[in-house]
């Protein structure tokens, strides 16, 4: 929506970029051998110029009630990207590193501090009263190796967005052409999707109503199932406040990557024909491995993160290349160990 100003573009956000994700700010982080961070911060202020959507800055519209991106669509950019960068005189564990000789690697995550400022901003209202930038980029140097920490206010990007993002500064900084997504239009494509969800569900035909995702949809993101979303998020932050998760990664190289793969899609093509996604095999061998020395009697709890971009795409193009929030958590009813070998192995 034109501002009356035309030198800026405001674009509203949907209902999804409102409620919990307004609070937080999420960091993605790296850890390098080296950067040098000249190159880096050059790199991603020609991302931020590229992307008009990133150069951008958090207001509050009276007209739609909700947060929306106010959009410089001439001008310099590199105001809107916080850069930082500090340096340790020591090694950093080598814990934290990855060790691309191995076939897999249990990480531990390196403390948040090496990959954010302590000056970031979480919440929304904070960032808008302040006119932060929507991208802040931190490094931190060590003798061994460098952290590299990519901050976003969660009401702006979801995981699909800041992915778009690091794509994006990786083909800037190794020279390959790559396009930005196109600048959205007055109407939020997800929060049409919604509307028409709640007011004409027969518009959805297209679309398979055996559709798990589809299902979701309208259990959890209609205006007429508030109890159900409310009940959704509580499940899935359970998990995080009382389920003591263990905060680590694992690291499997291309090779082994690529032969597990292989291997589980021709088994199940030879059986039936069929066909399953790479992260179903990923979540199968996760839960395998994770649980193959547990005892029997600890319950087990699973959250999916589904993009609703698949379902929604076909009736609505410009989905594709959404970068706000358009993902539903889907927890799983708890079930136990024994019953997660089984169900792997059969």
């Amino acid at each position: 929506m034109s501002t009356g100003d035309s030198d800026t573009l405001l674009v509203p956000l949907s209902q999804l970029d409102h409620g919990s994700v307004e609070q937080v700010s999420v960091t993605s982080g790296y850890v390098v051998r080296s950067v040098n961070v000249t190159e880096l911060q050059s790199a991603a202020i020609r991302v931020v110029d590229k992307w008009r959507l990133l150069a951008g800055r958090i207001v509050w519209s009276k007209n739609f009630s909700k947060w929306c991106i106010l959009v410089p669509l001439k001008g310099d950019v590199s105001s809107r990207l916080k850069f930082t960068s500090t340096a340790e005189a020591y090694r950093l564990s080598s814990s934290f590193v990855i060790n691309e000789s191995v076939s897999a690697q249990v990480l531990q995550r390196p403390p948040i501090k090496y990959f954010r400022h302590p000056s970031v901003l979480d919440d929304a209202a904070s960032r808008a009263s302040s006119q932060a930038p929507i991208i802040s980029i931190h490094v931190t140097h060590f003798s061994n190796c460098a952290c590299i920490g990519i901050n976003f206010p969660h009401t702006v990007l979801d995981a699909f967005g800041i992915g778009q993002f690091i794509h994006a500064l990786d083909d800037e900084l190794h020279g390959r052409p790559w396009e930005a997504p196109p600048l959205p239009s007055e109407i939020n494509v997800v929060q049409e999707a919604l509307d028409d969800l709640e007011a004409a569900p027969s518009l959805f035909d297209c679309i398979h109503r055996e559709s798990a995702t589809y299902a979701g949809l309208r259990r959890d993101f209609t205006k007429s199932s508030f109890m159900n979303n409310l009940s959704n998020s509580r499940a899935f932050l359970s998990e995080f406040i009382w389920g003591r998760i263990e905060d680590k990664s694992v690291y499997l190289n291309g090779k082994t990557l690529g032969k597990l793969l292989r291997e589980v899609k021709d088994e199940v093509l030879t059986i039936d024909g069929g066909s399953v996604t790479t992260s179903d095999i990923l979540v199968a061998w996760t839960l395998k491995t994770m649980y193959a020395n547990e005892s029997d009697t600890k319950p087990v709890s699973l959250v999916s993160a589904i993009s609703i971009r698949s379902v929604l795409g076909s009736k609505y193009p410009a989905m594709k290349d959404y970068s706000h929030n358009a993902i539903m958590f889907s927890p799983l009813p708890s079930f136990y160990e024994a019953a997660t070998r089984r169900a792997v192995a059969g």
